[in-house]
């Protein structure tokens, strides 16, 4: 699999090049199937025999049992060492991600090598997934939406925020995953209002909104999602926010299909807070696509150029949040199919007592 990833990549390379280098560890992954956390992946223009991998001692054997159709050479400064390999291999030009640090510019310029800089083909190449990547994000989300369906008949009055997402991680492993996706937010009150609190020792008192954020990780690939409890009977406000950015993360969710253009997605579920006068409560884009990062391509805000690919996995998370009152926020992680969506998260919408 990797090594036809690696091909679409090259038909891809300038003409002017002669190869692009891996530095960023999902692309490295995806390419290679290579999970270290040191590592490097030079793809020649001229064929995959002038392709050069490199990590360092620690990942030798993980190496071989993970990418065994490339050889490893063996450096603790990867980016060195295949640059000067490159330059043995007669390599004059090549072409970094244009993210790539200063640092990793003048380790390749320092061997004599001219470099270039692009935009990321690698991001569209990992945009598209296949069938393995979506079994592993249908088995992420999964065991997201069963942990936090256990999670909310477990939750009282009186758990703090910490606890909750400790307790949260754990049921991640206890049913399968190999990690969490990402800090998992617990934001309840005042503190829910704040889209990406961090958790802390504060604990739920009745009339507390309450935002749980999360994701279980499976095989490298994330799951995304958030539901909005209220802790004890809610104030007849608190029932109002729900109910409307149900609704608009329901028009989100109905407008994704091939072929959406990005900004259009986003004003379909943005339009219904704005008309509800909660235009400048909803500050943060509708989504963004999910898979070997947590946040990758295509990224859903109302500037986002680009439409919607079938086989794309997104997010879909509108929100409202009040300072000094609480925020609602409901988000699902979505299959986007040739003619709508299938949504991958499970768990009920709609909003749920603590006890």
């Amino acid at each position: 699999m990797g090594s036809a990833r690696r091909e679409r990549l090259r038909r891809q390379i300038d003409e002017s090049r002669d190869g692009f280098l891996i530095t960023d560890l999902a692309d490295l992954r995806y390419l290679t199937g290579f999970s270290g956390s040191n590592g490097a992946l030079f793809i020649s223009a001229s064929g995959a025999e002038g392709d050069v991998f490199s990590t360092d001692g620690r990942y030798v054997e993980q190496a071989a049992t993970q990418c065994p159709d490339l050889g490893v050479l063996v450096a603790r400064d990867c980016v060195a060492a295949i640059s000067a390999q490159c330059v043995a291999q007669g390599a004059e030009a090549i072409s970094l991600d244009a993210r790539s640090s200063v640092a990793i510019m003048v380790a390749v310029e320092q061997v004599g090598l001219t470099v270039h800089l692009q935009e990321n083909p690698v991001a569209a190449l990992r945009a598209i997934k296949d069938a393995g990547e979506i079994s592993a994000l249908e088995q992420a989300c999964e065991i997201t939406s069963r942990a936090v369906d256990i999670l909310a008949v477990e939750m009282r009055e009186g758990d703090s925020e910490i606890a909750i997402a400790r307790r949260l991680e754990q049921l991640f492993g206890e049913l399968g995953a190999d990690d969490r996706s990402f800090a998992t937010i617990v934001a309840s009150g005042e503190n829910s209002a704040k889209p990406h609190h961090e958790p802390t020792g504060k604990t739920l008192n009745a009339g507390d909104l309450l935002i749980i954020d999360c994701g279980a990780l499976v095989r490298g690939y994330h799951a995304d999602m958030t539901r909005t409890f209220i802790v004890g009977e809610p104030a007849p406000w608190q029932v109002d926010l729900h109910a409307l950015v149900a609704r608009a993360a329901e028009a989100g969710r109905r407008a994704v299909a091939s072929g959406v253009n990005l900004a259009d997605l986003d004003a379909a579920a943005r339009s219904v807070i704005e008309a509800a006068g909660h235009g400048e409560h909803f500050g943060h884009g509708l989504g963004h696509g999910i898979g070997l990062d947590i946040h990758e391509a295509p990224m859903i805000g109302p500037r986002a150029k680009g439409r919607l690919s079938a086989d794309t996995t997104i997010t879909v998370e509108p929100g409202v949040y009040l300072p000094g009152r609480g925020g609602v926020r409901i988000e699902d992680s979505l299959l986007v199919t040739a003619d709508g969506q299938r949504s991958l998260t499970s768990s009920p919408r709609d909003l749920r007592l603590v006890g």
